[in-house]
């Protein structure tokens, strides 16, 4: 039998798991049966491109559609209550990142799984680009030798918390919404978790605008082994930058170094119609055309999405628990530690010092 899947929340990220598991559902993979979202029209215009069955409350949702998994795509503020909620219904759980914004609550969900049994998986698809797959194994076989230092960026375009977020922005910052990718990162390609931070941050292009978040937060991590680590996140680029997001992560070591450059491994384009030019990530995220499910989005983005699904079936069709899944996802637990590095490096940036990390 096939697992019941649903999806709350259906913006600008809800709708690209809406079109994967649609596109699962299609090739019968899963049977996605419901969306959640609290504006009517997010809901009618699923339902009219899809025809998924739509409710304005995930409670309802969780009660009449007897789901085994949901992914939650809701603001990154709003984990907590959906999670638990869906913990308590035996419901297995998809949650973007981060985890949480607060510690305690993140601390609250990970309790809610685990006194249920069912998983929580947190999308951490840098996990899953093959770049960063590989620089995990040089690290591992040893050819970077002991790692010493490293730098990573990550930039949106302006119009992300201006257009994209706007109702939310507020809540969030570049280190929630864009840090926490490469704190998760660093930490799972390092395998150790940092013990100090040291953190800057600018509130001035945002804050003329009306918008009470940072502009960019330039955090330093310090590892026992006696790496460092700079994670450098903002979302001010002009919209006239050649793409929506500018990343890079580059680990040096005593026997060698990598750099991964996501920006500039991809396409580059220009189009006399529109007269722009743009860079292109193909390995994020792109349209293909399936056999079955017709046009469908692939890349390192969307199979994060689908190994879930892919867990929880195993699950239910051997009849397996959690304890005996014999491989590695991103785990409530793991992501807690790139939520504590993230509050902690908000923390060192608000009082100007370095701050001791605790676990």
């Amino acid at each position: 039998m096939k697992i019941r899947v649903g999806v709350v929340g259906a913006g600008i990220y809800g709708s690209v798991l809406v079109s994967a598991y649609y596109s699962a559902h299609k090739r019968g993979e899963i049977d996605f049966v419901a969306v959640a979202d609290v504006k009517q029209d997010a809901i009618d215009k699923i339902k009219n491109k899809f025809g998924i069955k739509g409710y304005l409350d995930y409670n309802e949702m969780f009660d009449k559609e007897k789901l085994d998994a949901v992914a939650i795509a809701t603001p990154d503020y709003l984990h907590e209550d959906c999670v638990v909620e869906a913990a308590k219904r035996r419901i297995h759980i998809l949650v973007e990142k981060p985890l949480s914004t607060d510690i305690e609550a993140g601390k609250r969900m990970i309790k809610a799984a685990k006194d249920n049994n069912v998983m929580l998986y947190v999308d951490f698809h840098k996990r899953f680009d093959p770049a960063h797959v590989q620089l995990k194994q040089a690290i591992q076989e040893g050819k970077l030798g002991q790692i010493e230092y490293g730098y990573v960026c990550m930039e949106d375009k302006i119009l992300v918390p201006t257009e994209w977020f706007k109702t939310w922005a507020n809540n969030s910052s570049p280190g929630w919404f864009l840090g926490v990718h490469f704190y998760d990162l660093i930490y799972w390609l390092l395998g150790e978790k940092p013990n100090k931070v040291y953190a800057t941050s600018h509130k001035i292009k945002l804050a003329s605008m009306g918008i009470d978040t940072y502009d960019s937060l330039e955090a330093k991590f310090e590892f026992p082994s006696g790496a460092t680590v700079s994670v450098d996140a903002s979302w001010i680029l002009p919209n006239s930058f050649a793409s929506i997001v500018n990343q890079q992560i580059r680990l040096v070591g005593t026997k060698g170094l990598q750099e991964v450059d996501s920006q500039d491994r991809g396409i580059v384009a220009a189009y006399e119609s529109d007269n722009t030019n743009e860079v292109i990530n193909p390995y994020g995220q792109l349209l293909c055309d399936d056999p079955v499910a017709g046009q469908t989005p692939v890349g390192y983005t969307i199979e994060s999405m689908l190994y879930f699904l892919r867990l929880v079936n195993m699950m239910k069709q051997h009849n397996i628990s959690i304890q005996d899944l014999k491989t590695e996802y991103p785990t409530g637990d793991q992501a807690l530690v790139s939520t504590i590095m993230c509050q902690k490096a908000h923390e060192s940036a608000l009082k100007g010092k370095v701050i001791e990390i605790e676990y």
